[in-house]
């Protein structure tokens, strides 16, 4: 509307303009035509006058202007230019001079200059001088007159602008209003109505048509939408689950479920800051699984750990709601008995614990057999704090071991000497092994009948600078635990062939050397490589290599070690199985092992003559034996009595204190 009114309101005041223009012009030529033809009229009137020289006859002629209003004044001039006669309206000014040009304005009149012609002579000048109000009034008039037509027309203009903008702008306000019922609801199933079909109509359908393409857009994004906030879903309850799985598995073992080391310590402060308030007792039992490395190494570490989560259920069996069962790692346990009265309830729980443990556990087609050592630690009596308690609940498994395991063991203040003793003897150990600190003896083994040396046994033997010789019953088991035996292993048979090359090899007498393997050299994959390596560097010969294995090799699971002993048979090594009778093992195992002799343990030699049960046995095991194609060492002869024994009985070899003790290698080429 504003741009109609600035439009019309431009092009009317342009034709006022224009026509009051017009007008002027008009009637301002129109003033000098009429003041022309007066001055004509006048001055024909005036030729006699002037000819003659009459200026009162003159005068009465201008005096006939006084009928004409709008002439104020009126002057003839003489030919010469001098003032002849006047006329003069209200009186009006006279020029005092004859005007220089014949046209123009004076005092706001205008006026006219027109010669007074007889017969093509200049006789004089007439002057006329008009006045303007007349028109003044009539401009006047003539103005209001456009400023009415103005008015008029843009009146006009307003109402045409107004039919106009319903015209044009109610469809747009309409779908505007659309528009914003769209944004404001969110609804894009609203559609714009179509009122026509020109360029607005036009905007209408492409608008329908927007709206329509954002429904599409807008549905398909809900759906994604929804897909997202599923998966969202989704994916939290998956964290949720992860979250809570990961806090289980942060306090809890992976393989058995069982608490952990941290859980256990948190339950076990709490308990001693509850016992402490009440004056209450409370027990740590520290359990760890007899020889469980052997059978992991041999059956594989998946039997392993069904072994450990059948154990962790027994274990569970036998103890309260109240009380914790945690693994710590591998297969050691710990178990936190609380509330309790006197040390006998812990030693009540103990025993339950080792006969659960103790009975066979079938896994796989396996009957397995395994043990369990057990240290208790008391609160108060053995530590105020849990790092204590457990600690000398550990050193009192350990003690437990050392007694024979299979069995519980109450922590006494002593035992922290022997764990004491226990480290530095490890540091020592280890660096004997880098040193090579130990010294190899020879216990020569004779023929039963001959008594003839027929071979001698390679046996470790340790002098420490500081405390002199220490056992082999104390370094070797700690060698096994500590993963160090391997390195002895190596280092003793690697010197011993060197020492006995000569001995073995030259000579009459047919002298063998015997060197002893630990079960745990045969979960080595490098093993067969490392022994012939060994054979090779001596040039040591095979055919006069014994290996002496523990029978605790030959229990279930034995067919992995197999296969490597079959390999070892291949270089003309042959094979013994050490100490039979003391520990678990399957008779029909014996006759598909590539064997070639069978030592008996010196605890059945050792009564004979005085124990029936154990003459019966080693006649036993001297007949199984023979029967299987072995030869039958037996150890720790000390006695006639013993010997007599072995050699009626059968026996081919002896070897004990009663025919040589070990000695270094020149006691011993003195000796052969």
């Amino acid at each position: 509307m504003l741009m109609l009114l600035l439009t019309s309101s431009c092009a009317l005041l342009l034709s006022a303009v224009g026509f009051a223009i017009n007008d002027w012009l008009s009637m301002r030529s129109a003033i000098f035509e009429r003041l022309h033809a007066q001055a004509g009229v006048i001055g024909h009137n005036s030729i006699a006058a002037l000819t003659f020289g009459d200026p009162e006859s003159a005068d009465k002629t201008l005096a006939s202007l006084k009928n004409e209003a709008d002439i104020v004044s009126a002057v003839l001039f003489s030919n010469d230019g001098n003032l002849f006669a006047h006329f003069e309206r209200d009186e009006h000014s006279i020029p005092p001079a004859f005007p220089a040009e014949e046209t123009g304005s004076i005092d706001g009149n205008f006026f006219i200059v027109s010669p007074i012609m007889l017969d093509e002579h200049l006789v004089g000048n007439i002057l006329l001088i008009s006045d303007l109000s007349h028109w003044e009034q009539r401009q006047t008039f003539h103005l209001i007159i456009a400023l009415g037509v103005l008015l008029l027309s843009l009146s006009t203009a307003l109402l045409l602008s107004s039919r106009l903008q319903r015209l044009v702008s109610e469809p747009i306000l309409k779908l505007a209003e659309t528009a914003r019922r769209v944004s404001e609801g969110q609804d894009y199933g609203l559609r714009a109505e179509k009122i026509s079909s020109d360029e607005i109509g036009t905007l209408v359908d492409d608008f329908n048509d927007m709206l329509r393409q954002i429904q599409l857009r807008d549905r398909e994004l809900q759906k994604a939408r929804d897909e997202l906030e599923e998966r969202i879903e989704a994916r939290t309850l998956e964290l949720t689950e992860l979250t809570r799985q990961l806090e289980h598995q942060a306090y809890h073992d992976m393989l058995t479920g069982l608490a952990n080391r941290i859980t256990f310590d948190d339950h076990l402060k709490l308990a001693i800051d509850q016992a402490r308030r009440h004056g209450q007792r409370l027990a740590v039992m520290f359990l760890d699984l007899d020889r469980f490395k052997t059978i992991n190494d041999t059956l594989g570490h998946a039997v392993g750990d069904k072994l450990l989560m059948q154990v962790s259920q027994r274990l569970l069996a036998c103890i309260r709601d109240c009380d914790t069962l945690a693994r710590l790692g591998g297969d050691e346990f710990a178990v936190l008995l609380t509330q309790i009265r006197q040390g006998t309830d812990a030693a009540e729980v103990a025993g339950k614990l080792i006969a659960a443990i103790a009975e066979p556990i079938p896994i796989e087609g396996y009957s397995l057999h395994i043990t369990t050592s057990i240290g208790i630690s008391l609160f108060p009596e053995d530590g105020n704090h849990a790092e204590t308690i457990v600690k000398n609940a550990d050193t009192a498994m350990y003690r437990s071991k050392d007694r024979g395991r299979n069995q519980f063991t109450f922590f006494s203040s002593d035992m922290n000497d022997r764990a004491a003793r226990r480290l530095a003897l490890e540091n020592k150990l280890r660096k004997a092994i880098a040193e090579g600190a130990f010294n190899i003896h020879y216990q020569p083994r004779r023929d039963a009948l001959t008594l003839a040396i027929v071979s001698v046994e390679a046996l470790a033997r340790w002098n420490d600078p500081e405390e002199g010789p220490i056992a082999p019953s104390e370094f070797i088991p700690l060698a096994e635990e500590c993963g160090l035996i391997a390195a002895i292993d190596e280092w003793m048979l690697e010197n011993a062939c060197r020492e006995l090359l000569a001995c073995c090899t030259g000579g009459e007498a047919d002298l063998r050397l015997a060197v002893n393997l630990s079960p745990a050299q045969f979960i080595r994959e490098d093993l067969v490589e490392v022994i012939s390596g060994i054979l090779q560097r001596t040039g040591f010969p095979g055919d006069k290599l014994e290996l002496e294995i523990t029978e605790s090799l030959f229990g279930p699971g034995s067919i992995d070690a197999c296969a490597i002993l079959e390999q070892l048979c291949t270089l003309g090594i042959e094979l013994s199985i050490d100490d039979f009778g003391t520990a678990y093992s399957s008779l029909s195992r014996l006759k598909q092992l590539p064997l070639h002799t069978l030592k008996i343990d010196r605890s059945f030699v050792h009564d004979l003559g005085h124990d029936a049960d154990d003459e019966t046995l080693v006649r036993t095991i001297i007949s199984m034996a023979h029967n299987l194609n072995l030869k039958v060492v037996a150890e720790g002869v000390e006695t006639e009595t013993q010997y007599d024994y072995v050699r009626q009985y059968g026996c081919d070899t002896v070897q004990g204190y009663l025919f040589g003790k070990p000695v270094p290698f020149y006691q011993l080429k003195e000796l052969l």
